[in-house]
């Protein structure tokens, strides 16, 4: 039997035969939702200025009585943008201290922020998994990151061998490594092919692995 391939992060829908975990944002999302797939659910930093953050967070917590619930997220830390980034570190941090307490991945969205996410991991010291979605870090920041429970995902930037990612994916451990299609159109088959000759591996070997690295964190 062939592996799936596994689409760890996306906002559009993952029919069979793949797998993966659809994510949504808590802003505006209807609490009596009936999903086809596993899912995830967070505040989003771009949201966090028109999300109730105290009333969503409360909102959160009655999603993870959905045995679908697989992880919590996207969240996370972006200076790119004009959100207090104190704010963002409180709304963030009160995901993590969630995602630990019920032992759910967290998936994690950073731009520019990989400084403020270290020192917070430092000081919370989480056990769960955590994944970091559309990774663009250099090695100096991948060998901080790695001292932690953190999984790298990639997706659309492997088209663009001038993006960090395409420059980064050869020095991820194979055994926390993931793929995603984010929100593009464009097909998990098509991440696989091209991961999979950045990676200089064949294609059926990577779906094995990240079935196995997906098994080990869900199944």
């Amino acid at each position: 039997m062939q592996s799936p391939y596994i689409n760890i992060h996306s906002h559009r829908n993952i029919t069979p035969p793949h797998i993966g975990i659809r994510n949504y944002d808590i802003q505006n999302f209807p609490i009596n939702t009936e999903f086809e797939c596993n899912f995830s659910i967070g505040i989003h930093p771009w949201h966090i200025h028109k999300t109730n953050t105290e009333e969503a967070l409360r909102n959160i917590e009655i999603f993870l009585e959905n045995p679908q619930l697989k992880a919590i997220g996207e969240c996370g830390l972006d200076r790119s943008i004009a959100v207090d980034i104190e704010l963002q570190k409180s709304v963030f941090t009160s995901q993590v201290e969630l995602a630990n307490n019920n032992d759910k991945l967290l998936i994690v969205h950073n731009v520019r922020a990989f400084a403020d996410f270290l020192q917070i991991m430092k000081v919370k010291q989480p056990n769960i998994p955590i994944l970091l979605h559309a990774f663009s870090g250099n090695n100096d920041i991948l060998n901080k990151l790695l001292k932690f429970n953190i999984f790298f995902s990639f997706g659309k930037d492997l088209l663009d061998e001038r993006s960090k990612g395409y420059r980064i994916i050869k020095k991820i451990p194979i055994n926390r490594l993931f793929l995603e299609t984010d929100d593009s159109e464009i097909s998990i088959e098509e991440i696989y092919k091209v991961a999979s000759l950045k990676l200089e591996i064949t294609e059926e070997r990577l779906k094995n692995q990240i079935y196995y690295n997906y098994k080990n964190l869900f199944l």
